[in-house]
C-alpha cells in the first residue's frame, strides 16, 4: 500500500497530483501529516507542498475542464469530508488522462459523487446567504453567530 502525506491544503493537493504523475505511483491512500498510518503499508510518500508544481497541474486542469468546473474543484474542496482529499484526487486524475471532457460523465461513481459534494457546499453557501441576520454590536460593528456544517464562509 503506497501512502502519500500531505499539508491538507489545496495546493499540496495540486502537488501530490503532480508528484504521484512523476513518480509514476499513485497512492492507495491520501492521509494528512499527523494521522496514524495504517498498520500495513509498503511506502509512506511526504509531499512537501510546491507552488510551482501546484501551479503545473492547475494550468494543465485549465485546458482540460471548464471555468465552471474549476469553480467547482475549489469549492469542493471548502467540504472538509473525511474524504474529500482522495475524491478530488482521483477526479483531477482522471480528467488529466481523459481525452475529452469528464465533467458530464454521471456514469463515473467519481464523477457523480464530486458533483454531489459540489452541491453539498452549494447548498450550504445558499442556505447561509439566505437565513444569516447580522446584529449591529456595541462598538459599531456587525455580528452574526453561524456554526456552518462545509466552510462555506469564503464562498
Amino acid at each position: 500500500m503506497n501512502i502519500f502525506l500531505y499539508d491538507n491544503i489545496f495546493e499540496g493537493l495540486l502537488t501530490a497530483v503532480f508528484e504521484a504523475y512523476s513518480r509514476r505511483t499513485f497512492p492507495d491512500a491520501l492521509i494528512v501529516e499527523g494521522e496514524p498510518l495504517p498498520l500495513f503499508h509498503d511506502e509512506v510518500f511526504t509531499v512537501i507542498t510546491d507552488e510551482e508544481k501546484a501551479g503545473r497541474v492547475w494550468r494543465g486542469l485549465e485546458k482540460k475542464l471548464s471555468q465552471s468546473a474549476l469553480a467547482c474543484l475549489t469549492q469542493c474542496w471548502l467540504a472538509e469530508e473525511p474524504e474529500t482529499a482522495p475524491l478530488l484526487f482521483r477526479y483531477i486524475r482522471k480528467a488529466i488522462d481523459a481525452s475529452r471532457s469528464i465533467e458530464t460523465n454521471f456514469a463515473d461513481a467519481d464523477v457523480l459523487e464530486f458533483s454531489r459534494m459540489w452541491k453539498r457546499v452549494d447548498w450550504e453557501r445558499m442556505r447561509m446567504m439566505q437565513f444569516i441576520r447580522f446584529q449591529k454590536a456595541a462598538d459599531g460593528t456587525y455580528f452574526a453567530a453561524v456554526e456552518p456544517e462545509k466552510n462555506a464562509l469564503p464562498l
